[in-house]
């Protein structure tokens, strides 16, 4: 059997990378700059393979969705453009399309959505105006920053397992939908950071002494205090 060549041997290797990321996700929720800049490199490769980027998770509604959210989450302002812009739904496709439980995550999630705003506004989340979706959105913030340190015993859903950070479960009929709004918000913004328009929010000019990237705790409150719903 021939070797593979260069092209094929880079290929297995960028695939096993965001394989390893995805999973870093999906069992711990860490996500490094270095990660996030390799997962945003992988997006960048396939628009230049294929003039554009093509859901590899997603049906097209449940991306349109997915788009929508990062729209809200993080909005564009005078400094700087949105999570949207900075290619959070793209991200978010690339690390779920490598992990199912991540994908599972999120494809429940979505599904919850359409089905909450269906039953309020007969459509679906992404077909509803925006004043429909933020209302949601709020409530379901609300109940997440509630909830937020509550611990209780709590065997996950099989879709949830793994995600260690739901030890507390909100509870009534919105529980389903801000515990993946956490993790929605959360990877959101880490997508947007991990970003060079993120960069740029953060003034990080990057230069061969420093090793280590945080972003500033400031620089979270102002981007979360621009977005209509609630804190990271």
């Amino acid at each position: 059997m021939s070797e593979p060549d260069g092209r094929q041997g880079n290929e297995v290797s960028r695939r096993v990378l965001l394989q390893r990321i995805a999973l870093a996700v999906a069992s711990a929720g860490v996500l490094d700059l270095k990660a996030g800049q390799h997962v945003h490199k992988a997006v960048s490769q396939e628009k230049q393979r294929t003039g554009e980027y093509t859901p590899q998770c997603f049906n097209g509604g449940e991306y349109q969705t997915l788009q929508r959210l990062s729209e809200l989450i993080i909005p564009a302002d005078g400094r700087s453009g949105s999570a949207l812009d900075a290619g959070a739904p793209e991200f978010i496709d690339v690390l779920a399309n490598q992990n199912e439980e991540l994908a599972e995550i999120f494809i429940s999630g979505i599904f919850w959505l359409d089905r909450e705003m269906g039953r309020r506004q007969a459509r679906r989340f992404a077909e509803a105006t925006g004043e429909e979706q933020i209302r949601l959105l709020d409530e379901l913030a609300a109940v997440a920053d509630r909830s937020a340190g509550m611990l209780i015993d709590f065997h996950p859903a099989p879709e949830y397992a793994g995600f260690q950070d739901y030890t507390a479960r909100p509870g009534g009929r919105l529980g389903p939908g801000a515990r993946f709004f956490v993790w929605a918000r959360r990877l959101i913004v880490d997508a947007f950071y991990t970003s060079p328009i993120g960069y740029d929010d953060v003034d990080y000019k990057g230069n061969h002494y420093r090793t280590e990237y945080e972003v500033p705790q400031e620089a979270i409150d102002y981007v979360m205090k621009r977005s209509p719903l609630g804190t990271a």
